[in-house]
């Protein structure tokens, strides 16, 4: 009450007190009616979802007049507004219900008395979801098909309340118009459509996904079905694997001649810790074929002592008319790599960076990585502008110098041999390493006879007119991202060692970024706390960085040897690391990964002897859903050989927000329960480098958007 009234109702009393006290008698005035609170008009039973309705409450027997205050409650974490929370009585206020709701629910409305918070009224309002149409939308199919292969498809469906998602059809003027696997798919989940077996009349296929919930909502695309076509043009194809054998490290770097769909002649290098092989590859027992959507290449070297019976097999998902993502898929390794149509064969020159790991041959089992950059005139290694950097199980060496090297005239087939000789003051014996040339701009390299005897693969990048002119302000403001395999000093269980992550250049000279790595044993996130970098004229940058990891520091030294065009390549070159791998300059990385990809992925089960695996297949992302397969190959836990199994199903998701893909049908054991956890880094609008965080296994995987669908 306010004091006014108060005072008044003191003076009645008293008054009342008086009379009584003259000998009077006299009755205590009636009690104030108590205040009540009332909605009138009644809201509506039921408002659609998005809709608003005005609510009135009328207070009774308030002399003060103060009015009501409102509030809405209900069971969803978004109950609606109201236009205001006090009103004075019987002056209404809007009430505005969510945006969207997934099925009916109901709200409360309060209204109560400013006077008297003990007196309040409620009305209950019922939100159905509003009535918007079901929609379909169809991803964009491919223009054409070729007979009896495949395609992955997804259909999103919007404002299904039931969420029933889609079912598949294809029409056609033949009676055979393709098959999906599923018929049915969840709105955003892919369906594998494989064209039909001949060309229909007309030679095209109307593809329908109907919302499952209501058949009158649907969405179609027509592609062309064509006839076969080689599985790659004629020509000849650059290949190189990188992987575990029974022996440890193996690699592979060769070349095959394709015509009229056929393998007809090539050669190859191999090393592992046991033999150092060149072998010509031979037309005979040797074939280019499609697969279950990926292409099968096997390989004749002649030699018993490699894949079966001398005979390599290799899976593979087209990227485009020139490139594919390969894995080996026999009992003699698990390894990845990549096929590259050969666009020249004409003589290095000018400056290559250049990368290469595996084991030292003088200290066996120790991991080995050498690195630096190459100044070719002619047949010759130039000692100037020619530099060397390696790391012998984590006793790093850097900046050492050349003696002496040459390299051979290519071949037919474009093989190179590079011959070494590290000066003196390096430690480093002289080396060999056969190269086979892509083109101008990148070799495939392997360890060949030589003093070092080593187990050695890697890659090399041209520089070209970039050759010489590197300073800071090459990479100033840069990001570049990398992937990278070795070992490191931190595990007593494994020595097997990934790294990945983003260094970021600043224009201070320091960097920043994140550098995770996983040994089975610690996978952290490795975050760079401080850090700083050089760049000398040939290209050759070195890094200096300190980290967080669990809040502990780990610092690391790094080596990238720069091509100027968007490449690098990574050595690692400190006691704890030693590591090697490839870099790319980030460039105007999408905000999500949706696409079709082809999958290459490399690492090692985190289980019984630590086999190693090897995958490859294409995959979808959509709606933040993966879906697809892969062909994978798995080394037996006792190293004595692989497995290769086809056609792995591959499920998951993309968290967006926090870079990280959570997938099922990754993990080496091939139990589709297990979950692979991993962060990604877009390095552009086609590529995306990817490492396991998990401790579930070790993993590093490469996504490429497939720019032409396989024939």
């Amino acid at each position: 009450m306010k004091l006014r009234h108060i005072s008044s109702f003191l003076a009645t009393f008293a008054l009342a007190i008086t009379v009584v006290g003259c000998g009077g008698s006299s009755s205590n005035p009636p009690t104030p009616p108590a205040i009540s609170v009332s909605i009138n008009p009644a809201p509506p039973s039921s408002i659609d979802a998005g809709a608003s309705t005005n609510v009135t409450a009328v207070v009774s027997n308030d002399s003060a007049n103060a009015g009501v205050k409102w509030s809405v409650s209900c069971s969803l974490s978004t109950c609606g507004s109201l236009s205001t929370t006090s009103t004075s009585s019987g002056t209404a206020t809007k009430y505005s219900a969510p945006a969207s709701v997934s099925s009916q629910t109901s709200v409360t409305i309060t209204a109560t008395s400013a006077s008297d918070t003990t007196k309040s009224a409620s009305a209950k309002i019922a939100i159905s979801p509003a009535n918007t149409p079901i929609s379909v939308a169809l991803s964009t199919p491919p223009s054409s098909i070729t007979v009896g292969t495949t395609a992955l498809l997804t259909a999103n469906v919007s404002n299904d309340g039931t969420n029933a998602g889609v079912t598949w059809s294809a029409i056609c003027g033949s009676s055979q118009c393709g098959s999906f696997n599923p018929t049915s798919t969840a709105s955003g989940a892919a369906t594998t459509y494989t064209a039909p077996s001949a060309v229909p009349s007309p030679a095209t296929v109307n593809i329908t996904a109907t919302s499952a919930s209501d058949k009158t909502k649907s969405a179609s695309a027509t592609v062309t079905i064509t006839a076969p076509q080689p599985v790659l043009a004629d020509g000849n194809y650059v290949f190189h694997l990188a992987g575990q054998d029974v022996s440890g490290y193996y690699y592979v770097a060769g070349v095959f001649t394709v015509s009229n769909g056929s393998i007809t002649a090539g050669e190859q290098d191999m090393v592992d810790d046991n033999y150092y092989f060149t072998n010509s590859l031979t037309a005979f027992g040797s074939s280019l074929t499609k697969v279950n959507g990926n292409i099968q290449v096997a390989l004749n070297t002649g030699n018993s002592k490699l894949g079966q019976n001398g005979t390599e097999t290799i899976r593979g998902t087209v990227v485009s008319a020139t490139r594919v993502l390969i894995s080996e898929f026999d009992t003699f390794a698990s390894a990845t790599g990549s096929i590259d149509q050969q666009t020249s064969t004409d003589a290095p020159a000018s400056g290559y960076a250049f990368n290469v790991g595996g084991y030292d041959g003088n200290n066996p089992q120790s991991t080995f990585g050498i690195g630096g950059i190459l100044n070719i005139s002619g047949s010759s290694i130039l000692t100037s502008g020619s530099v060397l950097d390696y790391n012998d199980g984590g006793n790093p060496a850097q900046n050492y110098g050349f003696a002496s090297g040459s390299v051979s005239a290519p071949d037919s087939f474009g093989r190179v041999v590079f011959t070494l000789n590290p000066n003196s003051a390096s430690g480093l014996p002289p080396f060999a390493l056969a190269g086979y040339i892509v083109g101008s701009n990148q070799i495939q390299l392997v360890e060949t006879t030589d003093s070092l005897q080593g187990d050695l693969g890697g890659t090399a990048i041209s520089q070209g007119s970039n050759t010489g002119k590197f300073s800071a302000a090459s990479i100033a403001t840069n990001t570049y991202i990398f992937g990278a395999n070795g070992q490191d000093a931190f595990s007593n269980v494994s020595a097997v060692f990934q790294m990945a992550g983003a260094f970021v250049f600043n224009s201070d000279n320091t960097v920043s970024g994140i550098v995770p790595f996983n040994d089975l044993t610690i996978h952290p996130g490795a975050q760079i706390t401080s850090g700083s970098y050089t760049v000398d004229a040939t290209g050759r940058v070195t890094i200096n960085v300190n980290t967080d990891v669990n809040g502990n520091n780990f610092p690391f030294v790094f080596q990238l040897y720069l091509d100027g065009n968007g490449n690098a390549l990574e050595l690692g070159v400190d006691p704890t690391q030693v590591t090697w791998g490839q870099a790319y300059l980030q460039n105007s990385p999408p905000n999500d990964v949706e696409g079709n990809y082809a999958l290459s992925a490399y690492g090692f089960n985190n289980s019984n002897q630590l086999p190693a695996f090897g995958t490859v297949g294409p995959v979808a992302v959509s709606s933040d859903n993966f879906s697809g397969y892969t062909d994978m190959t798995v080394q037996n836990a006792d190293n004595s050989a692989s497995v290769a199994t086809p056609s792995v199903t591959l499920t998951g998701t993309v968290d967006t927000s926090n870079g990280g893909f959570d997938l099922y049908g990754l993990n080496a054991t091939l139990n589709s329960q297990t979950k692979s956890g991993l962060g990604y880094y877009p390095i552009d609008g086609q590529r995306v480098l990817a490492i396991e965080l998990d401790g579930q296994q070790m993993t590093l995987m490469m996504l490429e958007q497939i720019q032409q669908l396989q024939q």
